[in-house]
């Protein structure tokens, strides 16, 4: 037998357990009360353990086993308070030498090994507590348990309803039902059994959230939205039970109560991709913008990958009128999906917009560029721009002073038409170009620009970039002059 000992035994339990050893011989053992009467203990003691209030309970059965040193129960419940920690197992093995004929110790030893997953070990001791007590209901729920563990769902059906049959105990019919849920075809049926398994002993938490979902398939909106009221009440500081509640409330259509629910899931440290997704759509349709941002932005936080957010961040952005905003969650949605042309054309137009047109069609470059979700009126927006900026349709190329006098053409026909809209524009434009080895231009550079206008800027900057310069690394400057004719 594999023995897990603990050496923290609580100092408590150990003496109670120590003071019959030396004179068990002379004591005459109370026989034990009948299972449903522990049973329904074992209850109290578990919703103790749920709701965090064992210490009056701990007090009171160590005070019955010291007054009563001939009966095992006070320490059976002691244990089972502990349960399935080493230092359960530990108390229950030390209440089945003093008792051995009590079945008790051996149910709940079995039940420990089951959740230690140690399936070999849990078989003899309820074989032990039928040999004590044959028919032991108990004693087949554990083996129960023990078949399903083992992956034998028929035999384990078969050996609940027999224990069911023998005792309708809370218990038991929560372990058929859990099995049964585990079957499509029989949820009606598990759904049965775990409600009225609730319905006596409401403080089960994997009762309650196994019969929401259940009602909630079933579409039983009302009877999820109890079950999820419930387990919340008695799990408040479980996040996970938050979250199940909101979809069980965003079922029974109740938005507001669903985005609370939320809040609670992530005030308590939440922060699973769809959950905060879901609170930013709620919060969208609630028309809450702030509280929208706040969750896009963890929802940005929480998937590093995901542009959607970025989006949404950019849209409300842009609709509160902050455009710079706006543009960087573009940027970051962008970055974040670079194939996917649609981006890349919102920004565009957002850029035009606000007339930062170089910009414009650097983003309409990017769309056209990228392969994902093609936006067919791109390709004539930009071909607009295009045309505004007067660039050339076949790009410069030859030796830096052969593209400075191509790219002038260009300019001064720009510039005597921005004339006529600006009659005193004038100033200077010094631009650097870096040139990679294949003479590919990587880089343009604004070093002086006292003209400001945006077009002839723009101009410059892709006629230069287009440009096709002799092989080898480089970085000419090119200079313009421009002032109205007289």
């Amino acid at each position: 037998m594999a023995l897990r000992p603990s050496f923290l035994l609580p100092a408590l339990l150990s003496l109670v357990l120590a003071l019959p050893a030396a004179g068990a011989a002379s004591l005459v053992a109370v026989p034990p009360p009948p299972a449903a009467e522990v049973m329904g203990m074992l209850r109290q003691l578990e919703t103790a353990r749920v709701r965090g209030k064992t210490r009056l309970l701990e007090d009171d059965l160590a005070e019955q086993a010291r007054a009563r040193p001939n009966d095992a129960m006070p320490r059976f419940y002691l244990a089972w308070l502990q349960f399935p920690a080493d230092a359960c197992w530990n108390e229950l093995k030390a209440v089945s030498t003093l008792f051995p004929e009590n079945p008790w110790p051996h149910v709940g030893m079995g039940l420990v090994y089951i959740r230690w997953k140690l399936l070999a070990e849990a078989r003899p001791m309820f074989a032990a507590a039928l040999r004590e007590s044959p028919g032991f209901a108990p004693a087949l729920w554990g083996e129960g348990l023990l078949l399903q563990a083992q992956g034998r769902p028929a035999e384990a059906e078969a050996r609940l309803r027999e224990a069911l049959d023998a005792l309708d105990a809370p218990q038991i019919r929560t372990s058929l039902g859990l099995l049964l849920a585990q079957q499509p075809e029989r949820e009606a049926e598990a759904r049965a059994l775990l409600a009225r398994s609730v319905e006596d002993w409401p403080e089960q938490p994997e009762a309650l959230k196994k019969l929401a979902q259940l009602s909630k398939t079933a579409n039983d909106v009302r009877s999820a939205a109890v079950a999820g009221d419930r387990l919340v009440a008695l799990k408040p500081r479980d996040r996970e039970a938050h979250r199940l509640q909101a979809d069980l409330w965003l079922a029974a259509s109740e938005k507001d109560k669903a985005a609370q629910s939320l809040e609670k899931y992530v005030s308590l440290g939440g922060a699973e991709p769809a959950s905060l997704g879901l609170l930013a759509r709620l919060y969208a349709e609630l028309g809450r913008p702030a509280e929208e941002t706040k969750a896009l932005q963890r929802l940005m936080e929480a998937d590093a990958k995901d542009p959607e957010p970025a989006i949404r961040l950019a849209e409300l952005a842009e609709a509160g009128g902050d455009g710079a905003a706006a543009e960087a969650m573009f940027l970051k949605a962008s970055e974040r999906a670079p194939q996917r042309a649609d981006i890349h054309v919102r920004r565009a137009r957002l850029f035009l917009k606000r007339e930062l047109f170089q910009e414009s069609l650097a983003a309409y470059r990017s769309a056209l560029a990228a392969p994902e979700r093609k936006v067919p009126e791109a390709e004539d927006e930009a071909a607009a721009l295009v045309r505004r900026f007067r660039l050339p349709a076949t790009p410069a190329q030859g030796a830096p002073d052969k593209i400075y006098a191509r790219v002038s053409l260009g300019l001064v026909a720009l510039y005597m038409e921005r004339l006529k809209e600006q009659p005193d524009l004038k100033g200077n434009l010094k631009v650097r170009v870096q040139v990679d080895e294949e003479g590919r231009a990587t880089r343009v550079e604004t070093l002086y620009d006292s003209l400001k206008d945006p077009l002839i800027a723009g101009h410059a900057y892709f006629a230069f970039l287009d440009a096709r310069y002799p092989p080898g690394r480089d970085a000419p400057v090119f200079q313009y002059v421009f002032r109205p004719p007289k």
